[in-house]
Parts: C-alpha cells; structure tokens; sequence
C-alpha cells in the first residue's frame, strides 16, 4: 500500500522539511521522504531538470499527493496550511475561529518572513560566505543580521512569556499549532548559527518541549538531518 505523500526534502541539513513532516505526524498522515542533493543534477539535484517540473523554484520542501491526481504544493508554509486545510478539520493545528487562525497564521507568517530568512542570513555569513566569495565577510554584515536574530528571538521570548501567564506553553494558542512547528525547526539548529539562547529561557523550555515530543522525534528520524 502506497503512503499518502510524497516530501522532497535536502539530503544534509535544512529546517523547512521537517516543519512538513511534524505535521504530517500530528495528523496521522503516512509519508515518503525523497532526499535532494543541492545542485544541478538532473536526476537528484534540488536544481535539476527532474525536480525543476515539480517545484520551479527548485527549493525544497515540496509535498505530492500520491493519489491520482498528483497534487504538488511547495513553499514550507503553503504546505502546512494545505496539509491542515485538508486534514485538520478540526482546526487543531490551524485553528477553530477565525481569530484563532489569525493568530497563528501571523505568527507562523512572521516565522517565514522574519526569523527563518534572517537566521539564514547568519547561517549563510558563518559557513558558506567565504568558500562563495573568497573573502571573509565583513563585520556589518554580522551586526545586521545577528542584531535581528537577536531582536526576534526576543519578539518570541516575550511572547512566550505571556503566553505562560495565560497558562500555554505555546506561541499562539493554548496547543500546539503550526506556528510552533515553524518556530521549532529553526530554533532547534540557533547553535548551527553560533546564536546563543541562553538569554531567552523561555524560548529554550518551550523548544525543549517541542523537541521531547515523541511525534517531533518520529519526524526528525525520517529526514536525513543528523
């Protein structure tokens, strides 16, 4: 019997597949993960010709429906609203009014426009910028971008705050919901970056909370990002 979907994900590290599978592991969803090799391989390569026809962004995650129709979706956060849009009819991960998915659709929304591309950006300076570039990036490039991780790990610290006195130990609502799945995966790998949490306790007891869970270690163990 076939799974339900198929993910296309980095074969090495990459947060943004694994908020894909988190989910499809809250809902009960069966699932295949196809690793990708960056690059321009035709068969393989997250470049390639072959992916290209799926996603011609030639990024990953992208998600297929293994049914029929062959339904492809790709952008992390279209896909966990695809996925709840489709499964969670109960509004779990979504939410159950319309004020609840407002809130976690703007939290899960700041996750993919602020803390995820600027932590990349860090990410980018420490690991790759040389070996790119050929020279040591310079030391604003450093104060721009890890003075707005830091600036937005504390956004998400005060907000955990808060949202332990309302009696959650979660960003937007008083469960789990995608926005925690999009937050997890890229405070998970903060030290990947050299960012130091240790001045956002809450952020490391909620991130600990995510990560113990045994739905996210299932996820985790399906990718290959070891």
């Amino acid at each position: 019997m076939s799974t339900q979907y198929t993910l296309y994900s980095h074969r090495g590290p990459g947060p943004n597949p694994l908020k894909a599978a988190v989910l499809m592991e809250h809902l009960g969803l069966s699932y295949d993960v196809v690793p990708l090799d960056f690059g321009d391989d035709p068969e393989k390569g997250v470049k390639g010709a072959k992916f290209l026809k799926i996603n011609p962004n030639g990024r990953v995650p992208c998600l297929v429906s293994n049914d029929s129709d062959k339904f492809s979706v790709w952008e992390s956060g279209a896909i966990l609203y695809y996925l709840c849009d489709k499964h969670d009819k109960e509004g779990k991960f979504l939410g159950k009014s319309t004020e609840e998915r407002a809130i976690v659709m703007q939290w899960l929304t700041h996750q993919l426009s602020g803390l995820g591309p600027v932590q990349g950006n860090v990410n980018y300076l420490v690991h790759y910028w040389q070996g790119t570039y050929g020279e040591e990036p310079q030391k604003s490039a450093f104060t721009r971008f890890e003075g707005e991780a830091a600036r937005l790990y504390q956004v998400l610290e005060d907000q955990l705050k808060k949202q332990q006195q309302r009696g959650s130990s979660f960003i937007a609502l008083d469960r789990p919901t995608i926005a925690d799945f999009a937050f997890w995966t890229w405070v998970r790998i903060a030290s990947f970056g050299n960012i130091d949490l240790s001045p956002y306790p809450a952020v490391q007891k909620w991130c600990a909370t995510i990560e113990n869970d045994a739905k996210s270690q299932a996820a985790v163990a399906k990718l290959p990002i070891k």
